[in-house]
């Protein structure tokens, strides 16, 4: 069942049953969030804004090696295995906005994964933490699903002045190098940007997304939507040795703030 966040003119509703997705925003009676299945990519990742972890975006042959041992995660996404495993599990409602889902079985380590949410009148502040209750290697990132267009205006400009890219090898995989951008359309990461990521819809609103990590995924190869991720680091993290390791009793935190006018 979901819930509902109110400030001002904006509406968040969130669905703990469907992972934890947020599965619409309004901001002034219009749909932020697309609310449909796209073709091309997995069931169960293909609307809203969901949260990724412990690792975002592919994992390489759904291949798992952390401190000499190996493990096989589901290929959901083949040849890969994608965006982790609390976007197809229920989350726990724990108090306004603060959600919880507990990491396990296929994941091996144990913990946990919590967003925060805040939603004000011209913006919404996320915080998502995980919590390990034993060591292991971790990514966090949030994946919007963006609407080309909005109930009203015109299609929407995306404001992206990446600083560098990661270069990918034929499967979709980053290399580990990273490379001047080159122009899009994307399915790529990306560190740094010279000013926060904004979506203009011209004639409607204007978003702006601003996040404490320098990891940005952005896919906008589909006709109708666009994706914006903010993570804390690229796909396929663990084997290219830029996963942060979480030691057994601590927290790794992403925030990120979407803000409107």
């Amino acid at each position: 069942m979901t819930f509902r966040l109110s400030a001002g003119a904006a509406v968040l509703e969130v669905d703990p049953d469907d992972g934890g997705r947020w599965t619409s925003l309004l901001v002034d009676g219009l749909e932020l969030l697309s609310g449909s299945a796209v073709g091309a990519v997995p069931t169960g990742v293909q609307h809203g804004c969901f949260v990724m972890a412990p690792y975002a975006g592919r994992l390489g042959r759904g291949r798992l090696v952390h401190q000499g041992r190996s493990f096989a995660l589901p290929v959901d996404a083949p040849p890969h295995a994608i965006h982790g495993h609390v976007f197809d599990v229920p989350w726990s409602v724990d108090g306004p906005g603060v959600l919880t889902a507990r990491l396990g079985a296929p994941w091996p380590f144990a913990g946990t994964v919590t967003q925060e949410l805040a939603l004000h009148p011209d913006r919404l502040d996320v915080r998502v933490v995980l919590r390990a209750a034993e060591q292991m290697p971790a990514v966090l990132g949030l994946h919007p699903w963006f609407p080309r267009r909005l109930a009203r205006g015109e299609d929407v400009e995306l404001r992206f002045e990446p600083l560098q890219m990661y270069a990918q090898h034929d499967d979709a995989l980053p290399t580990g190098e990273l490379v001047a951008p080159t122009g899009g359309p994307y399915d790529d990461c990306f560190v740094g940007t010279a000013a926060a990521p904004r979506l203009v819809w011209p004639g409607a609103l204007e978003l702006t997304i601003t996040s404490s990590a320098d990891h940005w995924v952005v896919f906008d190869k589909l006709p109708d939507v666009v994706c914006v991720e903010p993570q804390t680091g690229p796909p396929d993290a663990v084997a290219l040795g830029r996963a942060e390791v979480v030691a057994a009793g601590g927290e790794l935190a992403l925030e990120v703030s979407f803000a409107w006018s």
